[in-house]
């Protein structure tokens, strides 16, 4: 998996490449019809011949994607004259799933097309960089009938972290579960009262004081360490519920969701992502409405439709979101993009259509907008509004 230590040293490397670099960016995804028996495999060598890559560069390329089984949703690849870096990613990947139009740009040396991204010059990282820092690290926590266990979650891939919560008093958990809500007054069958029930119970709301607050500490250590964005809580809800309770308050309010354990203990990290994935694209999805529905409450530092692009050129944007489907097109007319041809028309003699998705990176990177892409609902909806969307800086 992908550190927070890996991301950094990931982005320098690729920086060292020789030029001309060529950046490939690819759709594996073994469950679209459209990949199987390699297919991308032969989008990659269309592209590559289009852009005029060096032959024994294309060919070494070409080898490996015959060859190597990729288990991923999309396929990054970065070579020079001598190195090639492959990553596989879990995740797909914008301007690379999400575009249908084809185009080539032989001033740009890139091709665009459903399913493949070609850049040979400068290491071409955007979608790259996109997918590092813009999607989510989530942290979860899980409770079975043996112990507390922490998961990372990032890009598709999940890790167990082996040294969580090493402070935990298995006594205590123990003694907890066994004693859990509605239980805690009957021990071995025989109910207690009087002092002897008011005595057990002040002592075992300090061992559950104790237990949850060195927890939650832990946890907020392990947040900054491995750089957790959002939490996700597994286990009975009489224990995650009085967990979420001693959270610092920045923590609880990263919780996307609460879930039961799975049915038996011992869960394999494979098998906590299987019941994790359905339940991160209903986040991911919910979470993209709310920032649209943000966006629309923060009129007038929050502009929809056209006016993005212009308010983007301007330098004024802070986060652009587009649809994940990125099938506009912009007129570049006198040095700018102007989304409306007619427009276009009336302020000089020949504007020229590009793909938005093709200007893009320059536009982000020249005037240092974070992007943001949505899809489902918050697709929709943007559509409706325009297609695109900005938070002002000012």
């Amino acid at each position: 998996m992908i550190g927070k230590g890996e991301v950094l040293r990931l982005k320098e490397t690729l920086k060292t490449l020789a030029l001309p670099t060529l950046s490939l960016y690819l759709d594996v995804n073994p469950a679209k019809p459209e990949n199987a028996g390699r297919a991308y495999a032969l989008r990659a060598k269309d592209a590559m011949k289009a852009l005029k890559v060096p032959e024994d560069l294309a060919e070494r390329v070409l080898a490996l994607l015959r060859h190597e089984v990729v288990e991923a949703k999309t396929l990054a690849l970065f070579a020079d004259g001598k190195r090639l870096e492959l990553l596989p990613l879990g995740v797909e990947l914008p301007l690379v799933s999400g575009v249908k139009t084809a185009f080539l740009d032989e001033k740009e040396s890139r091709l665009l097309t459903d399913g493949a991204l070609a850049h040979y010059g400068e290491p071409f990282l955007l979608p790259l960089i996109y997918a590092l820092d813009e999607y989510e690290r989530y942290g979860v926590v899980y409770v079975d009938q043996e112990k507390w266990r922490v998961f990372e979650l990032f890009l598709g891939e999940v890790e167990e972290v082996r040294d969580a919560f090493l402070a935990l008093d298995t006594e205590a958990w123990r003694r907890l579960s066994l004693d859990a809500p509605g239980r805690r007054f009957h021990l071995g069958g025989i109910s207690r009262g009087g002092a002897g029930q008011d005595l057990f119970a002040k002592r075992l709301a300090a061992w559950e004081e104790r237990f949850y607050k060195t927890l939650a500490h832990e946890l907020e250590r392990l947040w900054e360490e491995r750089g957790f964005t959002r939490l996700i809580l597994m286990g009975p809800e009489e224990h995650t519920k009085l967990f979420l309770g001693y959270l610092p308050r920045r923590l609880k309010e990263r919780v996307a969701a609460e879930l039961p354990s799975l049915p038996h203990p011992g869960a394999t990290p494979g098998e906590v992502l299987k019941r994790l994935e359905p339940v991160l694209e209903e986040v991911e999805r919910r979470e993209e409405v709310r920032l649209l529905e943000r966006l629309e409450e923060a009129y007038p530092k929050a502009v929809f439709g056209p006016e993005a692009l212009a308010r983007v050129q301007e330098g004024r944007v802070e986060l652009w979101v587009l649809p994940w489907h990125l099938d506009q097109r912009v007129y570049a007319c006198e040095g700018l993009y102007l989304a409306d041809e007619a427009q276009a028309l009336g302020s000089c003699e020949a504007p020229e259509a590009k793909p938005l998705a093709v200007v893009l990176p320059e536009l982000a990177s020249g005037y240092a907008a974070k992007l943001e892409f949505v899809r489902g609902e918050a697709e929709r909806r943007l559509l409706e509004r325009g297609g695109m969307a900005a938070l002002l800086r000012w």
